[in-house]
């Protein structure tokens, strides 16, 4: 193999998210150049930070023209004009996306098309399922299709690997989830509130481990969004079992600082934001369940400050000593 074929196959591979610079950098151990040679200057940072929120502000004007365009018209269209506006644009302009991640792999206008089009497809399915009378009276159909975009967006993101498409990749995977169970249980979904307060629980876990899984990788834009979410749906959920059971109220504690741990441990400011907030709630929880009536509101208010304050303290040293360094 010529050395121009060797850097093609490492272009290709960066191209592709397989590889990446700081992998290269502790693989070979390169020194770390001088300032201004093969770094990327402010000017050029600022601009494509500056393109980045173009394309994104772009993105939601183009969403909001097509749903209040085809609002106005919404009544003058049929149904095969309503599954075309919505699922029809929406395939197409995942198709548009596909072809120009495939020509310019390096470049976010396909990632653009791809954003678009995956805000369209759930909602279009959805009025298709309507005007075709599918969903009225079971709640398996809409279970099936959003079985099927999971699996589109799977396919699409093994061909292209970017980071759009496993975001919406999950998205339907979890609406996936939750419909499933509640297709496969009787009764409305409220009457369950413990199966889905687990089932949130593990699904908040599987995020947290889909974050630890993406960092370094060519999905990592995604790990703080991951930590957040995981760590909100699991102590979310947890903290809603804490008002039936003793056990939980003193076991949610354990939690809570276990956030804080693994916050440090995976340097996620997500999660110890979220961890500080449900501590926070679940010592004003406590305060007001058991010492509020005997020893009064006021002093109960003036103990729960201090404790803010603690805890604001504790959280600020995590940040700086084990997240910001």
């Amino acid at each position: 193999m010529t050395k121009e074929e060797l850097f093609q196959e490492l272009e290709r591979g960066i191209a592709n998210g397989e590889i990446n610079r700081e992998e290269l950098v502790s693989r070979f151990n390169f020194a770390p150049m001088a300032p201004g040679y093969g770094e990327e200057k402010p000017n050029d940072s600022m601009s494509f930070s500056m393109n980045k929120m173009l394309y994104v502000l772009g993105s939601a004007v183009v969403v909001i023209g097509i749903i209040i365009f085809f609002y106005q018209i919404w009544d003058q269209l049929g149904s095969f004009g309503r599954i075309s506006v919505t699922l029809g644009l929406g395939f197409l302009l995942a198709a548009i996306g596909s072809f120009l991640l495939k020509q310019k792999s390096n470049d976010n206008i396909g990632a653009i098309f791809h954003s678009i089009g995956g805000l369209l497809v759930p909602g279009g399915a959805m009025v298709t399922l309507h005007e075709m009378n599918i969903s009225a009276d079971s709640l398996w159909p809409t279970t099936i299709t959003f079985g099927f975009i999971f699996a589109f967006y799977l396919l699409v993101n093994l061909i292209h690997k970017n980071a759009v498409l496993t975001f919406f990749a999950i998205a339907n995977g979890t609406a996936f989830i939750y419909l499933l169970v509640e297709s496969m249980t009787d009764g409305a979904y409220y009457t369950h509130g413990d199966l889905y307060a687990y089932l949130t629980m593990v699904i908040g876990i599987s995020y947290l481990f889909l974050a630890h899984a993406f960092r370094g990788g060519w999905n990592r834009t995604l790990v703080g969004v991951l930590c957040f979410f995981g760590s909100a749906y699991f102590l979310g959920a947890a903290f809603s079992r804490v008002f039936d059971s003793d056990l939980w109220r003193m076991g949610y504690f354990l939690l809570v600082v276990g956030g804080l741990f693994l916050s440090a441990y995976l340097r996620s400011r997500a999660i110890l934001v979220v961890s500080t907030f449900f501590l926070l709630a679940h010592v004003s929880y406590i305060t007001g369940e058991y010492f509020a009536d005997s020893m009064g509101w006021p002093i109960s208010l003036v103990i729960l400050g201090f404790i803010f304050i603690g805890l604001g303290y504790i959280s600020i040293n995590i940040n700086k000593k084990y997240i910001r360094s």
